[in-house]
């Protein structure tokens, strides 16, 4: 079986995807907020015949859109500092030992089909270093390769105990990382060290 080379341009590719991936995240759990408390307040609003009543638990929903858009604000800023981080290249890597995968219940609220959630269930792939990655919810990985992107579900199922992946995650933030198997990939040799 052939190995792809792992660059740092794909590195990168991956880096701003789990970027993008935390915003998303962070405007859906704001906005499973706003859209059932604006519901709510035009309703009570409308059945009550009392206007205030509606503005009153509209402030909540209104608490919510502030919250975000000063939240948008700091993450573009962060955004632009993690990006030039990931541009000059300042990433650490390692090789770790694959343990296992858990699906962990975490709080962190979010809609799914219209309905708000507190809890998401999310996967976690732990090495025996002690470390551990949080699997972004995306269609696929590897987007940028030719032989090895692989879904979701297909990165699960060819992990197995034992194996061997590169970890690779942003010096000055330890939560942007990525995975990828050493038995698919191998380090373009600008990346060996």
């Amino acid at each position: 079986m052939t190995k792809e080379k792992l660059t740092m341009a794909a590195i990168k590719s991956d880096l701003i995807r789990i970027v993008n991936y935390q915003v998303s995240n962070n405007a859906d759990w704001r906005f499973s907020y706003v859209v059932p408390i604006t519901l709510l307040a035009i309703m009570l609003g409308v059945f009550t015949k009392n206007g205030l009543i509606g503005i009153a638990v509209f402030c909540v929903a209104a608490y919510h859109i502030v919250r975000f858009i000063m939240e948008y604000k700091d993450y573009k800023t962060k955004k632009v500092a993690i990006l030039s981080l990931i541009e000059r290249g300042e990433i650490s890597i390692s090789t770790e030992t694959f343990s296992h995968i858990a699906n962990d219940a975490i709080y962190e609220p979010h809609s799914v089909g219209g309905r708000s959630r507190a809890t998401k269930m999310i996967t976690l792939y732990h090495f025996n270093g002690g470390s551990s990655w949080r699997a972004p919810l995306l269609a696929k990985h590897y987007e940028w390769s030719k032989e090895y992107s692989i879904s979701f579900k297909g990165l699960e199922n060819i992990s197995i105990k034992g194996d061997e992946f590169y970890f690779v995650s942003l010096q000055a933030h330890h939560d942007i990382a990525y995975i990828y198997p050493c038995k698919n990939f191998e380090l373009d040799k600008s990346l060996e060290k």
